[in-house]
């Protein structure tokens, strides 16, 4: 019955910071441009085709969405010299700056909620919480931290 109530609660502890934080529930961008930019810094520099097959959606949709964003300045896309029937898309300056802000509000909000807990309870929570993500990655879930997530500019 406890740890039913626990999940419960770390289902609504998730759900409180993803609405409070998210761009796409703050109506900010659309799903398929946060996908989009997310798999970008992850990966970095990608052509339209596999931007496509990696979210799952057609190649003019992603065009569609590219044009827009590079309209707002968050990607650039540029025609490779060799083919230019290729056209990588990048995220700009502006756009790892937006990813940042959003991540920054989303630790402003968990910083927040952890006001009410003194010292000794958040270094109690911070040992919990390394010891569910340590089980975690022992049974080969993918757990990254914030820096780990960013992908770096390759250097030319």
């Amino acid at each position: 019955m406890a740890t039913e109530r626990l999940i419960d609660d770390m289902q609504s502890l998730y759900h409180l910071i993803r609405r409070a934080s998210h761009p796409i529930h703050r109506a900010e961008i659309t799903p398929e441009q946060y996908w989009l930019l997310r798999l970008l810094r992850r990966k970095g520099p990608l052509s339209i085709s596999e931007l496509a097959d990696a979210l799952g959606v057609t190649g003019s949709s992603v065009t569609t969405a590219c044009k827009r964003m590079e309209k707002s300045g968050l990607v650039t896309r540029e025609r490779q010299s060799d083919d230019e029937r290729m056209v990588r898309v990048m995220l700009t300056e502006t756009g790892h700056e937006q990813i940042e802000a959003w991540q920054q509000r989303r630790r402003e909000i968990l910083a927040k909620l952890l006001k009410p807990l003194d010292l000794e309870q958040q270094a109690t929570l911070q040992e919990l919480v390394e010891c569910i993500l340590q089980e975690a990655e022992l049974e080969g879930q993918p757990v990254l931290t914030n820096k780990e997530q960013v992908w770096t500019k390759e250097k030319p």
